[in-house]
């Protein structure tokens, strides 16, 4: 009698928590199939949100847990319409919730609220657009008709030199880069690139002479390194774009761009839990909408190869 006691008042544990979140992660794995699991999965959900209550009150840091159930909830959150479209293939949910008491805070059961915010604010934004189209409609259409603008030379072969490097003709980029050069002399990137080239062929003497000249033509040491890491990441100088990444976050720690580079250059050499920490610093900077939008989506799918779990660690008793 004693022992079913304290089995029925064992508590709870870490491992616990990890082994729900695990569950979870299977369930959207199979979301565009699920069927009357998709019920399964958000009663899951609201053991999780439960059970991390719990935990946090007896002091367990959770900040790796929660990254992940946020990093799964997103897949909820993209494509909220399929998943309440599910729903109501099982069952009607509004009466479900209603049944249950389920609060508001387990937004997961009120994907109809947040489907209905959506098209709110697509239909406010259309307006906008709508009302500042018009206002400038007679603007446009007269510079379209009077001032068909060119690029000017120097974007013009920085274009061209791209397209060449993109189909894989090196020297021919090699060589339009350095025509930009010549067009304007005063702007950095087309000096980068030709050192990044030059390096890539291994002429590593002539590659120094043009990176140092670049340098001079960027505001900053942080920009220049953003620039390059960049370009190699394009290459597929991963080790390269890594090393430049960490460059640019000496001179700015807080830099968003360097931490996405970062995680790209991490990505790319399948260095998934380096990758997904760099892209979840990304998501919580106040940084470019696009490029927070764009981080949590990899964080999403990195996540769904399930390389990076961390290890199970046991809680003291």
């Amino acid at each position: 009698m004693e022992k079913r006691q304290e089995k029925t008042l064992k508590k709870e544990t870490l491992n616990d928590l990890r082994e729900q979140i695990e569950r979870y992660r299977k369930y959207l794995l199979d979301l565009d199939i699920l069927g009357k699991e998709i019920i399964e999965a958000l009663i899951l959900r609201d053991k999780i949100k439960e059970l991390s209550f719990k935990l946090e009150k007896r002091g367990i840091d959770l900040s790796v847990e929660k990254s992940k159930i946020d990093t799964l909830d997103h897949i909820i959150k993209d494509r909220p319409a399929l998943v309440w479209k599910k729903i109501k293939e099982v069952t009607d949910p509004v009466a479900y919730r209603e049944k249950n008491k389920i609060p508001p805070e387990n937004w997961w059961w009120y994907l109809d609220h947040i489907i209905k915010r959506e098209r709110q604010r697509r239909r406010r934004k259309w307006l906008m657009r709508g009302i500042i189209g018009a206002s400038i409609i007679l603007a446009i259409y007269l510079i379209f008709t009077y001032v068909i603008p060119k690029p000017e030379p120097y974007v013009a072969l920085m274009e061209e030199a791209s397209r060449l490097l993109d189909e894989g003709k090196i020297n021919p980029a090699l060589e339009t880069y350095k025509k930009a050069i010549n067009t304007n002399p005063r702007e950095g990137p087309a000096y980068l690139m030709v050192g990044v080239i030059y390096e890539f062929l291994g002429e590593k003497e002539m590659a120094e002479n043009y990176f140092s000249r670049a340098k001079q033509r960027y505001s900053s040491l942080h920009d220049f390194y953003l620039q390059r890491g960049m370009s190699w990441l394009r290459l597929g100088e991963y080790k390269k774009a890594e090393m430049d990444a960490k460059e640019a976050l000496k001179i700015n720690p807080k830099s968003a761009e360097a931490h996405f580079l970062l995680g790209n250059a991490y990505e790319a050499q399948d260095k998934i839990a380096q990758a997904i920490a760099e892209f979840s610093i990304v998501s919580d900077m106040e940084a470019d909408p696009k490029l927070t939008v764009i981080a949590r989506y990899k964080i999403g799918m990195l996540a769904l190869r399930g390389v990076a779990s961390p290890p199970v660690k046991t809680e003291n008793p």
